[in-house]
């Protein structure tokens, strides 16, 4: 009787252990729900449903305080396409699925490969007509690149660096604005591409506009120091320039302004070369007058 038992008792033993231990051939796990040991299982597991397609598929939303995606392919992969190769090296696909290739969120790991010159991690995130809005590459020990796309997948803004210091931001589309300490960039029927409420410091500035050298044309005409001084009595400025009102209200165009001077500066070179013709006429007739002549 005592034999009987005590087998009785190792199989029982057995059994438990059986059903609890990752042994070949197990075809599934079954448990308290509130058991805490582990799942051994070859195949797939489903928690909400009963058909799970992958090794874990729960239908039903999913609480965690932490989560962790690893990519681990070893660099010299060799890949026929770059949908192969994406496939591969998926990390993260989530959000709405737009097709067996793309999802609305996506982070890839790439290693070195035939595709890839150099190992690069790649996040994107597309709209669900297909087209990526935004993406990050950083490649191991070089550049990095951050993009946006408009719905036509043309690039509206780009900051990169090139793995060596060097920094570019770029908004490449022509109708790009960007304003500091405001949100305007419009005075009056302009636009304007910088728009800045506030200081603007600078080591050099480049202006590219047409230039006054027309003072010195043939058909240029010249006022007279008559009319230039009776245009300063009525208006109090200069002509051509605009006066202290209209600079308070409406700034001033720098490559207007400074064409502007240089007319100035080439009229009063032009006045200063008559004067000098009238002085060299003078002296010529001082000294026939102090040689007796007439």
């Amino acid at each position: 009787m005592k034999k009987a038992i005590l087998f009785l008792g190792m199989l029982f033993c057995l059994s438990v252990f059986y059903a609890q231990t990752n042994l070949p051939g197990t075809p599934q796990w079954n448990g308290a729900s509130n058991s805490t040991d582990p799942i051994y299982r070859d195949g797939n597991v489903g928690i909400g449903n009963t058909n799970p397609t992958e090794k874990l598929e729960v239908t039903g939303n999913v609480l965690a305080k932490k989560g962790r995606f690893d990519s681990e392919i070893a660099n010299g992969a060799t890949y026929l396409s770059t949908t192969q190769r994406n496939e591969a090296c998926n990390v993260l696909r989530a959000g709405y699925e737009l097709s067996s290739s793309g999802s609305l969120f996506n982070f890839l790991d790439f290693p070195e490969s035939n595709l890839n010159t150099e190992a690069q991690s790649f996040f994107g995130i597309e709209d669900r007509n297909y087209k990526s809005r935004f993406r990050f590459y950083a490649n191991t020990g070089g550049s990095s690149e951050q993009l946006y796309y408009d719905k036509n997948q043309s690039s509206i803004y780009s900051l990169s660096e090139n793995g060596s210091g060097t920094v570019k931001l770029q908004l490449p589309k022509t109708n790009s604005y960007v304003t500091i300490g405001t949100t305007s960039y419009t005075d009056g029927a302009n636009t304007y591409h910088l728009s800045v409420n506030g200081k603007v410091r600078a080591e050099s500035v480049k202006v590219y506009t047409d230039w006054a050298d027309f003072v010195f044309e043939d058909n240029y005409n010249l006022p007279s120091l008559e009319e230039v001084e009776r245009f300063i009595i009525e208006n109090g400025h200069l002509m051509d320039v605009p006066s202290a009102t209209d600079v308070e209200e409406s700034g001033i165009d720098l490559g207007e302004i400074n064409k502007i001077l240089l007319q100035k500066i080439e009229e009063l070179t032009l006045y200063t070369i008559e004067q000098h013709k009238l002085i060299l006429k003078l002296e010529d007739k001082m000294k026939t007058i102090n040689n007796g002549g007439e």
